[in-house]
């Protein structure tokens, strides 16, 4: 797969310092880091809703020389809550971005039809961003920015990101998401935890996650079935990092 995404050298006020990041195209791809490391602001860049200089590179093309008519066709960008509603019901909100049978599509995989009748003004926190994600998707992108998620669906989150990566296989689509919490990157193709300004560790996540005192000091905290993985892996008890835990009692009782 090529580059969708390439970031060389980047430097950006005191947030990032020779930060480079390549994103496969139709990947599904993480960037995480501690609080405060630059993980929304670089999402914002990357959105276009901030405005740099530096050399950005979307499908080899520098970013600032797409019109933004054009780039807000190949990228969308979910930042939860960051969207302007109307005093519309969601069925006629999610109608000026899609056809019926789209949404319909999406709503069932959800299982959240009951939000159709709802007025916009009547959302939830968790509702507004569920809407936010189905318009992004009506939009076709090539590239969904996905930031914090976590923090506003709480429990949903996973059950969202699971149907993300579906949609993903289904469509032509390249998906970045930044998150502090790495069990929900677990499934990802590529990670890149970042701190003070570059890339800290990249690569698979099972590569990822066996540097787990590199973890810690960054400030993030694995997975409780990653780290029994790793303690287990380091008594000789598991070959490998397995990555849930159906593969480690599998492995255990062989």
């Amino acid at each position: 797969m090529s580059d969708i995404i390439k970031i060389e050298n980047f430097k950006y006020q005191n947030i990032f310092e020779n930060l480079n990041i390549s994103i496969k195209e139709h990947s599904f791809t993480a960037i995480t880091g501690p609080n405060n490391c630059g993980k929304t602001t670089l999402i914002r860049i990357l959105s276009r809703t901030i405005i740099t200089d530096n050399n950005i590179k979307i499908r080899n093309c520098d970013i600032n020389d797409y019109l933004i008519e054009e780039y807000s066709k190949l990228v969308q960008c979910v930042i939860p809550l960051e969207i302007v509603f109307h005093e519309y019901s969601v069925q006629d909100e999610l109608l000026n971005y899609g056809n019926q049978e789209e949404i319909d599509k999406i709503i069932a995989e959800l299982k959240i039809r009951n939000l159709l009748k709802k007025n916009e003004s009547n959302l939830t926190t968790k509702e507004i961003v569920l809407i936010q994600i189905i318009i992004a998707l009506l939009k076709k992108p090539k590239i969904l920015l996905l930031d914090n998620l976590e923090e506003f669906l709480k429990e949903d989150t996973m059950k969202i990101i699971t149907y993300l990566k579906k949609y993903q296989k289904d469509n032509d689509l390249t998906i970045v998401i930044t998150t502090i919490h790495l069990d929900e990157i677990i499934d990802s193709d590529y990670i890149y935890i970042i701190k003070n300004g570059k890339v800290e560790l990249e690569g698979k996540p099972n590569i990822i996650f066996e540097k787990d005192n590199i973890i810690n000091k960054i400030g993030l905290n694995l997975p409780f079935c990653i780290d029994l993985s790793v303690k287990l892996k380091d008594y000789n008890l598991l070959n490998e990092i397995k990555l849930d835990n159906i593969g480690i009692i599998n492995d255990i009782w062989k």
